[in-house]
Parts: C-alpha cells; sequence; structure tokens
C-alpha cells in the first residue's frame, strides 16, 4: 500500500468565538472573542486526519496568490505526511466565515474562489491506492460539467485499480450548484464511486428533502445510492449517528486489495450511535474526520461495525479537540 490523493475543496476558515447569537443590526459594534484561523474543505479536513492516522497524503487544491493562499501552504507545510500539490491560479483563495453560538450548530459564510477553477486534469495518481474527492457542489467547475471532469478522474482512477472515493457537501439553491440535476450527477459518477461518505443534510440539500433526521429515510437513502452504483455508502448524521450498506462482493472487488475481508463486507448493513463528547471545541469538520478514519479503516481491513465504531471515535475526538486543526489524534482507546 502506498498512500491516499485527496482532491477537491480548499479553503481557509476564519472562526470567531461567539458570546451569543450573531448580530446582524446595522451600526451596531458588536464584541467577540478571538478567531481561531484554519484551514477548512475536504483536502485540509479529510487529508490532514487521514494523515495524522498514520496515512500518506498527497493533496490537490486550487489557491491564489493572496494572504490566503499563503495560509493555506503554510498550514499544510505544518501536517506530518501531507504533501501539498497546490494549483496557483489568478482568484481569491477561497474563504469561509464559520458562525457558532455557544449550543447551537455552526452556519457557513463561504466565498468558493480559487476552487471555481481547479483542473481535475493535472491530478497525478501514481503512487497512491485510493482516490477521494470533496465536495462537488462548492466546486462550480465540476458542477458546470454535469459530472464529466469528475467522472474522468474517477475512470483514470478506475483504470488504474486505484479506490474511488467521494464526499458531498451542501447545495445551496441559491448558487450555481442549485441548478444541478443531482440525481444523475450522482447517477454518472457513482458507478466509479467504491465509497461514498455524505452527511444527511448534504444529501438532503441535494435531493430536495425535508432537513429533520429520519431514520427510515435515510435507511431508504443508503440503499438508492447502492443502486445509482456506488460500491459502500456511509450516510453520517452528526448526533444521531450513522448507517451503512455495502453492495455485493463483485462490486466491493477493488477494496479487496486491502486486507478486508469482503466476505464479511458484502450486502452489509449496520448502524451505529455517536460517541458522547467530554466537551465541544467545535462541530466544524467532523464529517470529514468521520470519512478519513472511514478510509483509513477499509486500508486496515476492519469489519463494518468496527469501521463505524472508528469512525464515532475520530469524529468526536476532533470535536473535542477544537477541529481538524486542532486533532493530534486519539488520545486513549474507547470503549
Amino acid at each position: 500500500m502506498t498512500g491516499v490523493a485527496v482532491v477537491g475543496h480548499l479553503c481557509v476558515d476564519l472562526r470567531p468565538q461567539l458570546p451569543g447569537p450573531p448580530v446582524l443590526e446595522p451600526g451596531v459594534l458588536a464584541q467577540v472573542g478571538p478567531a481561531v484561523v484554519t484551514l477548512g474543505g475536504a483536502v485540509a479536513n479529510t487529508g490532514r486526519v487521514v494523515a495524522l492516522l498514520g496515512v500518506p497524503v498527497e493533496g490537490w487544491g486550487a489557491i491564489g496568490r493572496d494572504d490566503f493562499g499563503a495560509i493555506v501552504r503554510g498550514h499544510l507545510a505544518r501536517v506530518p505526511g501531507f504533501r501539498f500539490h497546490p494549483e496557483v491560479v489568478d482568484a481569491g483563495t477561497a474563504y469561509t466565515i464559520v458562525v457558532e453560538p455557544p449550543g447551537t450548530d455552526r452556519t457557513f459564510w463561504h466565498h468558493p474562489g480559487t476552487n471555481a477553477l481547479l483542473d481535475l486534469a493535472r491530478v497525478d495518481l501514481a503512487g497512491v491506492d485510493l482516490l477521494h474527492f470533496g465536495y462537488p457542489s462548492l466546486m462550480p467547475g465540476v458542477c458546470a460539467d454535469a459530472g464529466d471532469g469528475l467522472a474522468d478522474l474517477y475512470a483514470r482512477a478506475v483504470a488504474a485499480g486505484v479506490v474511488t472515493s467521494l464526499d458531498l457537501a451542501w447545495v445551496d439553491p441559491l448558487t450555481s450548484a442549485g441548478a444541478v440535476d443531482w440525481p444523475s450527477f450522482l447517477q454518472r459518477v457513482l458507478p466509479l464511486v467504491d465509497v461514498v461518505s455524505p452527511s444527511w443534510a448534504d444529501l438532503a440539500s441535494a435531493l430536495d428533502l425535508p432537513l429533520e433526521w429520519d431514520a427510515a429515510r435515510g435507511r431508504d437513502l443508503v440503499e438508492q445510492l447502492l443502486d445509482w452504483g456506488a460500491g459502500l455508502v456511509v450516510l453520517t448524521a452528526g448526533e444521531q449517528g450513522a448507517l451503512l450498506g455495502a453492495a455485493g462482493a463483485d462490486r466491493l472487488a477493488r477494496l479487496a486489495r486491502y486486507r478486508l475481508d469482503v466476505a464479511t463486507w458484502a450486502g452489509a448493513r449496520t448502524a451505529a450511535s455517536a460517541r458522547p463528547v467530554d466537551r465541544i471545541g467545535t462541530t466544524a469538520g467532523a464529517g470529514d474526520a468521520a470519512t478519513a478514519a472511514l478510509l483509513v479503516a477499509l486500508r486496515e481491513g476492519r469489519d463494518p461495525a468496527a469501521t463505524l465504531a472508528y469512525c464515532a471515535d475520530v469524529a468526536s475526538a476532533v470535536i473535542e479537540q477544537g477541529g481538524t486543526g486542532g486533532f493530534t489524534g486519539l488520545r486513549s482507546p474507547r470503549a
């Protein structure tokens, strides 16, 4: 085994500490606490956690020639086992303001910037055994081609015997992503995707479903993604836990390059509860961390139940440690 290529969305995250609900009244100066400046997106979040869990990472993302681009380079250079391949383009580096008042879930104010210009054709898959991509809905260039560019990238990976993975993100109906036919998009790419790990909210926003968690509908969505061609589906739902579904043995053939028992995985259906946390540093990046743990667990040959347990352990550790930027690994085994 070699390493993991993590490709796609990348941005700078600015997370001010808020004493209460955000104040948006015109002309009012609202005092806030210190800000945490870290990175966001699949390349930084999933890639960083994969690397810190001991698997070498090749990261591919677009940045600008601005101060935010320098921040991205600096942060990723400090991650052991992570090699960054930046595509420097003539646009402002993407950034997100994470609005996270105490006791409530976070909201994101996002500028896609350079993510619109990432050239997937330049991604080099030499020396990797797994390709992970996230998130098409936040990358206008990927949305614009109805999935053709992403399908081409996955087709290259499949031809090389590389395991493929996809994660989704929120679909904003007021952006170009809102005009995408997401069922058609997913049916175009999922036959080339071995592992897909969306959150309930991200999938619901793409398929125009109610955002309230519904376990029965969640199980139906797992089956839908499998019917559309995915090999393995892990649907996360925050504090509601996660659902896992796997296709048959033939569809899981590329995963057999790892030590996992394909016979055990074939047709698997299981669920897991979220881990309780001792403190909430931030929930930002927890889903990406669960995806990172999923990819590492598969490479290590864990069974379905152990895989979901590992995903929950890593996600809760990231929440407690203040996000993927503060993650240093699992400090102790959990029961």
